[in-house]
């Protein structure tokens, strides 16, 4: 069974003439008469009675019908979505992100991305590192946008940007500008959640220095980067974060940076996609975008 034959036999149905089908899928009366018979043959049933004026269809071929136009509108919307994905119209592109990727970089990303490639709709899932990479393994999203690694041998990674992550204070509660390590472990902190990026890069940066984790005065744990903001600016205390999460309090003065003596926390933002798997048009434009975007 073909779909040609599929094809051959709706035609002859809805006109009710083998030389009108036959006309409708470009093919000879002879030629589409070979078809149904060639399909009667294998399904053991005649599918048409057959006189000198008109065709109709049998019980048997009713019955045939539904299934048949069922596969044929399937096979059809099988074609359009590739054809669609393969010319980047109408496709749809999932994009996991953690907490900065998904609220500052993409956003900023965004605009060009879309005037570029209109047709594509971007579905970006939010979530922490740890999070996003599991929806990546298991096929939720395409790409992943995250701002730490873990060596996972299903997962490739390609570092996109770096950026230091700075102590932030509200300025009318401390003054200082510079703490040491042993002042740091007296100060009252929000943290993200472990699975977080940022966690990932502030507790082995604060290791490396020598400051044990479990000295430190955490005050609440929290599981995002606007969580921590909204924190520090009802006084609860100071947080590690990105400077892009906080750029306005800054620039305004309503939050300050505090250095730490000794200790400087950088982190890596990275692409990630599943190894050995081809990747749609769509996030291969997404992701020459992310590299080709320029560091703040």
């Amino acid at each position: 069974m073909t779909l040609k034959q599929l094809q051959v036999f709706l035609a002859i149905a809805d006109t009710r003439s083998f030389s009108k089908g036959g006309e409708a899928v470009s093919l000879a009366q002879s030629t589409a008469s070979q078809h149904i018979r060639s399909l009667e043959d294998e399904l053991g049933a005649r599918l048409f009675d057959r006189s000198i004026s008109h065709v109709t269809m049998t019980e048997a071929g009713r019955l045939f019908y539904e299934y048949a136009a069922r596969i044929c509108s399937q096979c059809g919307e099988a074609i359009a979505a590739v054809r669609r994905f393969q010319g980047l119209e109408q496709a749809t592109l999932r994009v996991g992100a953690s907490s900065i990727p998904a609220t500052c970089l993409i956003p900023d990303l965004l605009g060009g991305f879309c005037d570029a490639r209109p047709g594509v709709r971007l579905e970006v899932v939010q979530g922490d590192t740890r999070e996003i990479i599991r929806l990546l393994q298991d096929e939720a999203v395409e790409l992943a946008v995250v701002g730490g690694r873990f060596d996972i041998d299903s997962i490739d990674y390609q570092e996109v940007g770096t950026e230091r992550l700075i102590l932030v204070a509200l300025s009318t509660r401390f003054p200082e500008s510079v703490v040491t390590v042993q002042q740091l472990q007296e100060i009252p902190l929000l943290l993200r959640e472990p699975g977080s990026g940022t966690r990932l890069a502030v507790d082995g940066a604060l290791q490396k220095g020598g400051l044990d984790l479990h000295s430190l005065r955490v005050v609440a744990q929290l599981g995002s980067s606007e969580a921590l903001r909204r924190g520090v600016l009802s006084g609860a205390g100071c947080a590690f974060m990105s400077a892009l999460a906080v750029d306005r309090e800054l620039a305004d003065g309503t939050l300050k940076a505090m250095d730490i003596a000794g200790i400087e926390i950088n982190r890596s933002f990275y692409l990630a996609w599943r190894r050995g798997r081809s990747l749609s048009p769509a996030a291969e434009v997404f992701m020459e975008t992310v590299r080709q975007r320029e560091p703040h």
